[in-house]
Formats: structure tokens, sequence, C-alpha cells
């Protein structure tokens, strides 16, 4: 009788066993530990270019969707009560009446959503009570728009697509060309009986480990610190890598992929202009001029762009006795001495009151609401008491572009939105433009010392005197400063390409660029398509046999050039393979009959006549005044 009783204990044992994993939760066990509200339910409006029909369930795609819009109402206002996640069970299309003021009442389709709130550890039942009626009332009036079924997914989906979301690493992306239309120049071709005759290269360093700059590598070493100093046994779902993370880059050099970058971008320069520059043999591979003067490059004395000139040329000239084949100049990287390679680094008021840098505080304000859902989100994957802020975020964003390029991959790309990194890349937009660019008086000046030196090569003079960032003991020398090279490369930075374009007066970047998120989809000045990693502007010297040649709207190979220069000479510029509309220089001297991003040299020069003097170095860099907090910069330049 014993042994029959056991076995039925054990018999009903193991049925009831069975039955506990229908009864679970279904949602992650790191979320069964979170206090969790009971299924609440919501009708919501759904918008009137939503063709599904009335019955209709969600997908799980539309359901995120659904859930991120939900998200995001509930996260702008519920600060001040703690941060909670919303988890949507069903989500169902149905029809409902409601009657208009004087009319007879309308069918409209709504959501029937059934969710429930995942509240933090710290959220007592007074902050849980507060959300739920917070949630109530921000769902009342929201408005659901969903995909249909053909289209892409939501900007508000997390996704870990790296050819879109690098789309959006502003100037810490990898190297990727422009198509050649990008910057609204859609006749891109050479003209028939055209021929470059002579190019100038202002080139970025590849791609490198992050900086010491505090908003760069210092915010990486403080969230990194946050880190781990915590006990990461407790990091939940998408955060669980953090338990066994370290920081395993370093800061400032470059990384294996950038000298592979620029190994790349010397090669395709032999193949699109050296050969054709030097007339090379048929099936030569690089440059062997022997017969030629060594060709001068000059670079920013820091060793990421020192690395960059090593591979460049080794792809440009040849991987055999590479540096028997030109001469080298590194110009000081030091803060004071003049270089227009870095030229902020000679404009003194920069550095007042201390480190030359970005407006933190004015960047950071902008990403707080853009970052504040994820932040949330983030919060509610962990344990412990540790609150993630948006400047951890912004910090969690640059570890996955830096360790994406110097390591292949990153855990850290999987957990954004696009919109999240849309908001990532205007911030140092934002950051470029009032640094760099017009939006900050000493833009210009910071660029106009190679703009200077640009314009006396092209008038084959030497420049005696500088009142700019020029190297006037080196520029008023043929031996130092070349008048005759068929190509010149300076290796420099992101920065100084921003402020070249700046001091240009190239008004196609000239913008009042949006603190409103999301930023319009039209805006021209975006740092991801113009200070990449290994980023170049390029400026032709074009000869053609007619004053005013054809534009032609398609690129075609060019396998030769006539030895003879042509009599008509142009200038074009391409930033990463995108033309740039020379028509924008303010005063008109380049738009005239040219739809192709061509102007004539004799125009271009004469565009260029005022540029020191609107500039104003002297005065943005040296001079004693003092800027409201209410001015706002608008031309990338001061006067008294």
């Amino acid at each position: 009788m014993c042994c029959f009783g056991l076995v039925l204990f054990l018999l009903g044992s193991t049925i009831v066993l069975s039955l506990i994993p229908t009864y679970l939760p279904t949602r992650p066990f790191y979320e069964a530990l979170l206090p969790t509200s009971k299924p609440q339910n919501v009708l919501l409006q759904l918008s009137s270019n939503t063709n599904l029909l009335s019955g209709t369930t969600l997908d799980i795609s539309n359901q995120n969707i659904v859930q991120n819009q939900m998200q995001k109402a509930l996260s702008n206002d519920q600060t001040s009560f703690g941060s909670s996640t919303i988890r949507i069970l069903n989500a169902t299309v149905t029809t409902f009446s409601r009657r208009k003021r004087r009319q007879t009442n309308t069918a409209n389709n709504g959501l029937n959503v059934i969710y429930e709130l995942i509240f933090h550890r710290s959220c007592t039942i007074r902050c849980q009570t507060k959300i739920l009626s917070l949630a109530r009332t921000k769902f009342v009036s929201l408005l659901i728009t969903l995909q249909s079924s053909t289209s892409t997914a939501s900007d508000d989906e997390v996704t870990g697509d790296i050819t879109k979301i690098s789309e959006y690493w502003a100037n810490i992306r990898p190297y990727k060309d422009n198509a050649p239309t990008v910057f609204g120049v859609l006749d891109t071709g050479l003209p028939d009986e055209c021929q470059v005759e002579q190019v100038h290269i202002l080139h970025r360093h590849a791609s490198r480990y992050f900086t010491t700059d505090a908003f760069d590598g210092g915010n990486i070493l403080r969230f990194a610190t946050k880190i781990l100093s915590t006990n990461r046994n407790n990091f939940l779902g998408l955060l669980s890598f953090l338990k066994t993370w370290s920081l395993d880059i370093s800061n400032d050099l470059l990384v294996p992929s950038g000298a592979a970058d620029g190994y790349k971008s010397g090669v395709n320069f032999w193949n699109e202009y050296g050969r054709i520059l030097y007339n090379a043999q048929s099936g030569q591979p690089y440059y062997n001029a022997t017969n030629q003067i060594k060709p001068l490059v000059r670079t920013s004395n820091v060793q990421r762009c020192y690395e960059t000139v090593l591979a460049w040329t080794s792809g440009f000239f040849g991987p055999y006795n590479t540096t028997d084949k030109y001469s080298l100049i590194k110009l000081s990287y030091d803060s004071g001495y003049n270089n227009t390679l870095y030229g902020a680094l000679a404009c003194r008021n920069l550095f007042i009151p201390s480190a030359f840098t970005f407006d933190q505080d004015a960047m950071y304000a902008y990403l707080a609401p853009v970052l504040a859902n994820a932040a949330n989100r983030f919060s509610s994957y962990t344990n412990l008491n540790l609150n993630f802020t948006h400047i951890d975020v912004f910090a969690m964003q640059s570890l996955c572009a830096y360790e994406y390029v110097a390591l292949g991959s990153s855990d850290f790309c999987s957990l954004f939105t696009i919109n999240e990194w849309r908001g990532y890349e205007q911030a140092l937009n934002l950051a470029f433009y009032n640094t760099y660019g017009l939006g900050n008086e000493t833009g210009r000046a910071q660029g106009i010392g190679y703009v200077q030196e640009l314009i006396a090569r092209l008038n084959h003079q030497l420049i005696n005197i500088s009142y700019s960032s020029v190297n006037s003991t080196l520029d008023s020398s043929e031996t130092t400063f070349p008048l005759d090279q068929l190509f010149y490369l300076d290796m420099s930075h992101d920065n100084n390409i921003a402020s070249v374009l700046a001091a240009l007066s190239i008004d196609y970047f000239r913008e009042n660029l949006s603190t409103i998120f999301p930023p319009p989809s039209n805006q021209h000045y975006r740092v991801s398509r113009m200070t990449p990693f290994t980023a170049r502007l390029i400026i032709e010297k074009i000869g053609c046999t007619s004053s005013v040649p054809m534009a032609i709207n398609s690129s075609h190979t060019e396998y030769s050039s006539s030895s003879v220069l042509k009599p008509y000479k142009f200038i074009r510029m391409k930033l990463n393979n995108g033309v740039l509309p020379l028509d924008t220089i303010r005063g008109g001297l380049c738009s005239i009959g040219r739809t192709d991003g061509l102007c004539s040299l004799d125009n271009f020069l004469a565009s260029q006549t005022n540029a020191s003097v609107i500039a104003n170095f002297n005065y943005v860099c040296f001079g004693n005044y003092t800027i409201d907090s209410n001015t706002v910069i608008t031309d990338g330049t001061l006067f008294a």
C-alpha cells in the first residue's frame, strides 16, 4: 500500500511539473524580477492612412512600432515619477464611433492595446500608481502611425544594421564615397575635350581610436569607470554583455583598418588621377617618374596623420622604397604655431579660457530629450540602482563606432534606433558648425590659411608675409612650398576641412541648423558626409579646349590625356566623391552658365578676393572682445 501511494505521488508530481511552463510569464526572466503592473487596456487612435482591416491582430514588427510610440509619449513626462518600460501583450485593429460637433457619428479605425508597465526597481507603489495614471492621460490623445506591409522598419525600432546606422556616425564614420550628386550637382561628368591638369588634396587622417577630448575619450573613460566599478553580474538582457565587457581600445592612434583605408586612398588617387597626370604607361600600377623632381607632401605633425601619409604614399608610389620617391614636411601641432593643416592652433582666442573644445553643455542639452528613451530603456536592464543618463548613452553610441572600426564589431551597435542615431549625428553637426564652421566667429579664420595657400599655388606665387595660420618661413621658399607640382597632398583633420569650406564661402553649407528633433531630411550640413575618417577635399584644375565646355551628366573613365595643356582653365571640387556646387560661392562669380560644378579659374580666383578680409583673422583670433550669450554668429566672422 505504501509503495502504491508513492507511485501515485510521483505520478501526480510529474503531471503538475509538466504544467508549470504553461503558467510561467512569457517575458524574459530579468523582466519578471522587476515590479510589473497588471495588464492594462487602452483604445488608441490610428492615423487615417493606415489601411489595416478591423479585426487584424498586429504582427511583431507593428507591435514594436506601437510600443515605441507609446514609450516615447510616456517617457517625455515620467521622469519626475521614475522610469518604466511598456510591454505590449496584444494589439488589434477595431472600429469605433466618434461623434463630431454638429455631425452624425463617424466610424474610425482604432487600436485596442493590452499592455503592461515594467517599473524600475526603485519605483514605489505610489510611484507606480502615478505612472499608470499618467499613461492613461497621455495615451488618450496619442495618434499611432503604422507601417504598411511593404515599408521599411520604423526609425524608432532598435536595429544593429551597420549599413544603416553608420550613416549617422558623424566625424567618426568610416570612409564611404558620397554619390557624385549628393550635394545637388546633377551634371557630374568631366566635359568632353577637358582634362584634369593639376590636383590639390586636403585629406583627413584615417580611422583612429578615440581622442582625449572631454566630450570624446573623456566621456568614454568616465562611462567605462561607471560600468566597471559596479557589480556587473546584475546587467540583464540586451546589456548582459557588460558583464564581461572591457575597454579594449586605445586613444589617438591610427587603427589597423585606418592604415588600410589610407593605402586604398593612395591607390585610388593613382588610378583616378596619377596615371593621367603623369601619362603612365599601359599597365603601370604606381608612380615611377624617376626623372621628375620628387613631390613634396605635407602633414600635420601628429602620429595619426603621419601614419596615414605613410599608408597613402605606399598606395600611390608603390610598396618598394616608397620614402625615396617623395619629400615630407611635418607642420607643428603645438598650440600657437602656424599650421594651415590645423588652423585652429594659431587662433589664440579659441583657447581662452582653457582648452579648445566643443560647447559640450549645448550639445548635451540637445541630446537630453533625444536619448531619454534609450536611457530609460537601459536603466531597466539592471537590478542595480544604476540610472543611465543621456551622456552615458552618447558614450555608448561613440563606443559602437570606435569598437567597430577597431575590432570589427561591437555589441553597443545593437542597442539604438535610427532616430537615436540621427540625434547623435545632429548633436555633432551642431557642434562642428558652431565651433569650426560659420556658426563660430573664428570659423573662417581657422580655414583661411589653407585657402591662401591654394590661391598662391594656383597663381604660382610664394607667400612672404603671413597674417593668418600660414607659416611664411616655409611658404616663402619653393623648396618647402613648391609651385609647379602636378598634385599636392596635405594631410589634415576633420575640423580643418570644415573651416576651409567656411572660408571659401560655399554657401550651400550655410544654414540655420535646427535644434529641434528630428532634423530636416534635406539639411545640407551633415558631418557624416563632409568629414568622415579618411575624408578628402579634392580641388581639380581642369583644362578645356573651349571656354564654354558642354556639361554632361554621367562620368566616364579617363584612359589618357594630352601632354599639351589646354587653354581654358576651370576649377572643380569634390568632397568625398560628391561634386561641390561652386555656383553657391557668395557673389555669383561661379554661377555664370554652369550646371556641373565647374567655375572658370579666373572667376574662382576673383570669388576669393575678399576671403581674407571677411575672415578678419587678427581680430577674431587675437582681439579683445566679448560675445553676448544671445549673439548668434551666422557668417563665421566678427568685426569690431
